[in-house]
């Protein structure tokens, strides 16, 4: 089983993040989270201290600088923290894939979003207020992109009975089997991944990506799958 209905709510209630605040930095700098400038775009850090009390971990988000990224050419991506000198590193099989030319237009668009963050300390998108970072609720099953990540659906009746109460608000169980954490189970490697929430690229590089990001605390690898409008 991939996806794990568990009996326990959500850790985080989903909330929108529209500016920077205590547990949610935007477009971090190298100061704040070490990593590979040719290798990601950077998003924002996170603390994990919002779904485990006991932690003091800065997670980094990014979307990871790789030419197939706009083209949907990618399933689940994953990148690591190796350790306080070498920071977060694309995982070995991405690594020296071939990556985005400077002169992309995403690229020219992502430094002026960067540039008018700095000045007016929001985003935009469509004419209006764009979060930075959705945080926290269930991960919203029953898209493409979960599709990317299993195939159990008839071989799971529990996901099956998740799907069938969620698709009716009229459903006595709708309100506790709406709030329950849904974590990722990776049956190769036998991790479980939690799900930190998403974000659009479209205020960042004005694609149309919708990038759900999953953590595995003990490896400390962030996992990455993009929903395509």
């Amino acid at each position: 089983m991939a996806f794990i209905i568990k009996d326990t709510p959500v850790k985080v209630a989903e909330r929108e993040i529209f500016q920077d605040e205590d547990g949610y930095i935007a477009f971090p700098s190298n100061e704040m989270a070490v990593f590979d400038r040719e290798q990601f775009i950077p998003i924002g850090v996170l603390s994990y201290q919002q779904f485990d009390r006991h932690s003091n971990e800065k997670i980094f988000i990014a979307v990871p600088n790789l030419q197939g990224i706009p083209d949907g050419d990618y399933g689940a991506i994953t990148y690591s923290f190796v350790s306080e000198s070498d920071g977060w590193r694309l995982d070995d099989e991405f690594a020296n894939d071939s990556k985005l030319d400077e002169g992309e237009d995403y690229i020219d668009r992502y430094q002026q979003s960067r540039e008018f963050f700095t000045q007016h300390q929001y985003l935009e998108a469509y004419g209006r207020k764009a979060p930075l970072f959705v945080i926290g609720g269930q991960p919203p099953l029953g898209q493409n992109w979960d599709a990317i990540l299993y195939d159990e659906m008839g071989d799971n009746p529990e996901l099956d009975h998740y799907h069938d109460v969620t698709s009716d608000r009229d459903d006595p169980e709708f309100e506790s089997m709406s709030s329950r954490e849904i974590t990722y189970f990776d049956e190769e490697t036998e991790q479980e991944f939690i799900f930190l929430g998403y974000f659009s690229d479209t205020p960042y590089l004005e694609l149309s990506g919708t990038f759900m990001v999953f953590y595995q605390p003990e490896s400390k690898k962030v996992m990455l799958v993009v929903e395509y409008d």
